[in-house]
């Protein structure tokens, strides 16, 4: 059983288009104690291997947040709270439910931005053409 809520985030390119960069926001804006509860990754569709992601998940359109192989924030950007219950609601145990429940108050951590979006490889997947 995994101790980690997995969520893919089904984008075009985190950083051409402004809808997915924001999504990826969403979740690289989460606080350190949400960061150290899930694993989750950008799937670009300008790549062989976002395009793989996309047709598995049966995604229908972009940009979209899934949790636990849930489609559920499609091309709607999550408030907070939002993301905390979807993520709540699909821990793997309850341990980790109650932990993420804990922190519904907490909001999201802009402060730490740049660092975070690091971390999550945000537009590390798309194709780019050599110089």
């Amino acid at each position: 059983m995994s101790d980690k809520i997995v969520i893919d985030v089904l984008t075009l390119d985190s950083v051409q288009c402004a809808a997915c960069g924001y999504m990826m926001e969403s979740i690289a804006a989460l606080p350190q104690e949400i960061q150290d509860a899930i694993e989750y990754k950008e799937w670009s569709i300008k790549n062989k291997e976002g395009i793989g992601k996309f047709i598995e998940m049966q995604g229908k359109v972009l940009p979209t947040i899934a949790i636990q192989g849930d489609l559920l924030f499609e091309s709607i950007i999550p408030q907070y709270e939002e993301l905390i219950d979807a993520m709540a609601e699909r821990a793997p145990n309850p341990d980790l439910a109650e932990r993420v429940k804990a922190l519904r108050d907490k909001g999201f951590d802009f402060d730490n931005l740049e660092e975070n979006l690091a971390r999550a490889e945000a537009g590390a997947n798309t194709r780019r053409v050599e110089d």
